[in-house]
């Protein structure tokens, strides 16, 4: 899902930075955030959450795959709720949009916890 979801913002037009800092264009990335567009490098950061390298590297891997050559991949818990909390903070944020099957995963996934 969250690889439709991001392949789906560059569609829109509103593709997060995820080649370098979108502040600066610095490759040294710390961290992610909805609210300056993308990637943050540690020169720029100021109070943005920190996100893992995991997360960071997924972002871009999400991104950059081609969804058919997929058969196997496992992601932990942790980089799963920091790549939601992520595209839902910048659908929000740059496209005003709520996907209904977003929806329906995310109940889904409450009754399974």
């Amino acid at each position: 899902m969250n690889i439709l979801e991001l392949k789906y913002l560059d569609y829109l037009g509103v593709m997060p930075v995820i080649d370098s800092c979108c502040k600066c264009g610095s490759t040294s990335i710390k961290t992610l955030s909805s609210d300056v567009g993308g990637f943050v490098c540690s020169k720029c950061y100021s109070n943005e959450k920190i996100v893992s390298d995991k997360t960071i590297k997924l972002i871009r891997m999400y991104y950059y795959v081609d969804i058919s050559k997929i058969t196997k991949l496992e992601v932990s818990k942790e980089a799963k709720n920091e790549i939601n909390s992520f595209l839902n903070e910048y659908y929000d944020r740059y496209t005003g949009l709520y996907l209904k099957s977003k929806n329906f995963i995310n109940n889904l996934n409450k009754l399974t916890v």
